[in-house]
């Protein structure tokens, strides 16, 4: 089914609907969330909330409500980009009384009343896809948003994700006429903290002994470089498309547990993230560990995929 055959129908019946993102959004998230909004407020006349946890670096898209701000109990809900219920921005959409559920990972939790789960090169390729399809209008502004998603979650079309449909798809959004030098201006920017941040990340790569690269980010680097999630994320880059090491890892303080962010060149590694309490897709996916003392364990387990 279209996603917006379900959205037509379910708008109607509630006196408010909310799109919601995942916890440490990023431009997939950010972009799917304030895409949809404009969507809907172009083609049927309602203004979706937007909820979403605070990310800087995506502030130009848009604005959006922060977590604990809304009542679910009369709304339909859109969440976004999130393959499960746990790592919403904001877990209380669940007493909603519809629920729609957009997402492009590998299907662990089919939380919605209605699923949309296609394995795609992003959210936003899925909604601009469904858009189309539909023969909606599409604005500059939720053309922008949509195509900031899709650029993002794609490594700038380069990762094996990304196939024909998925440029003939960007190549509409680009016809709208949105500024799109501009908006790859915006997303490159960096500040001084970030420059300083990676040229300390280059100094602290490691390799296991069968060829595995990691980094782990302490609580002390995050806050000396007063780093945000989605900047300490950047330190990944330091890793790829390094020569012979396809898998690479990066271990970053968060909340009191260690957040896990795996990548690998064409291999396989998503049931590593599973066996931690994570997911994602095949080459990239992310999991949580309770302390730094199960790093050596995860690395391990990597290296079999070697």
């Amino acid at each position: 089914m279209n996603a917006f055959e379900i959205i037509e129908r379910e708008i109607i019946k509630y006196p408010k609907t909310v799109i919601i993102g995942h916890i440490q959004p990023d431009g997939d998230c950010v972009g799917a969330s304030l895409g949809l909004k404009y969507l809907i407020e172009d083609n049927y006349g309602v203004s979706p909330v937007v909820v979403n946890q605070a990310i800087s670096r995506f502030e130009f898209l848009g604005a959006w409500t922060l977590p604990g701000n809304v009542d679910y109990s009369d709304a339909f809900v859109i969440q976004v980009d999130n393959s499960t219920r746990e790592r919403s921005a904001d877990p209380e959409f669940m007493g909603a009384p519809s629920i729609l559920k957009i997402d492009h990972h590998i299907v662990m939790d089919s939380y919605g009343h209605e699923n949309i789960e296609e394995l795609l090169s992003s959210c936003c390729e899925i909604i601009a896809s469904h858009a189309m399809a539909r023969n909606l209008k599409i604005s500059q502004d939720a053309a922008r948003c949509l195509y900031t998603g899709m650029v993002t979650d794609t490594g700038r079309f380069a990762y094996p994700s990304v196939g024909p449909d998925t440029l003939r798809i960007a190549a509409r959004l680009l016809d709208t006429g949105f500024d799109m030098s501009f908006l790859i201006a915006r997303i490159n920017e960096r500040t001084m903290d970030n420059v300083q941040f990676m040229a300390h990340a280059y100094s602290q790569l490691r390799i296991s002994e069968k060829g595995v690269l990691y980094m782990y980010v302490t609580q002390d680097v995050i806050d000396r470089f007063h780093l945000t999630p989605d900047m300490v994320s950047e330190a990944l880059s330091c890793m790829r498309d390094i020569k012979d090491h396809p898998i690479f890892v990066l271990f970053a303080d968060l909340n009191g547990k260690v957040r896990v962010e795996f990548r690998s060149d064409r291999i396989k590694i998503n049931q590593v993230a599973v066996a931690f309490g994570g997911g994602g897709h095949a080459f990239a996916c992310g999991a949580r560990l309770d302390d730094s003392s199960m790093i050596p364990d995860v690395v391990r387990e990597l290296e079999k995929y070697l």
